[in-house]
């Protein structure tokens, strides 16, 4: 399915739902944001991606200005960036992406793409699998059931 069939096709379902004076609130946004799309409105769009598992964040977002990275990565680090296929691409002057990321930097030249490096959680578990928990369900510290979009679409938070 392609975004523009989803769009049409989700704004007609949901124009079906927006005139109930019961419908969510969130409902109602992703109508009104969904008619702006139709109707030639611009919006800037979010997209957050969460890996669950592991990555290695400076493997990925690689800080070659920086000397210690390689002091303590002797073995792993991504070389500086020299043109080579396996040094890291040059991003700012300081920081630059894996190799295997080259289809990224069109957008991170366009300022399309931003990267929040070094981020996290200010919770200070000692657990891989609860920070992941904690990160999913935005409730540092606080166990929950259901992570952060079940919790948006749940009546009581409405």
């Amino acid at each position: 399915m392609n975004r523009r069939y989803f769009i049409k096709s989700g704004g007609i379902a949901l124009a079906s739902f927006g005139l109930m004076t019961s419908t969510p609130t969130f409902l109602r946004r992703t109508l009104a944001d969904t008619l702006d799309k139709v109707t030639g409105g611009r919006r800037k769009t979010l997209i957050a991606i969460f890996q669950r598992g592991a990555v290695d964040g400076l493997n990925v977002v690689v800080p070659y200005g920086e000397h210690s990275y390689y002091d303590l990565r002797p073995n792993i680090a991504i070389p500086k960036p020299d043109g080579g296929a396996e040094s890291a691409i040059n991003l700012d002057g300081y920081f630059g992406l894996h190799p295997s990321l080259q289809s990224f930097k069109p957008l991170w030249d366009s300022k399309r793409l931003a990267i929040v490096h070094a981020s996290g959680s200010p919770d200070s578990t000692r657990s891989h699998f609860d920070a992941q928990d904690y990160m999913e369900s935005a409730t540092p510290g606080v166990k929950v059931d259901a992570g952060w979009l079940a919790q948006s679409l749940s009546p009581e938070q409405d």
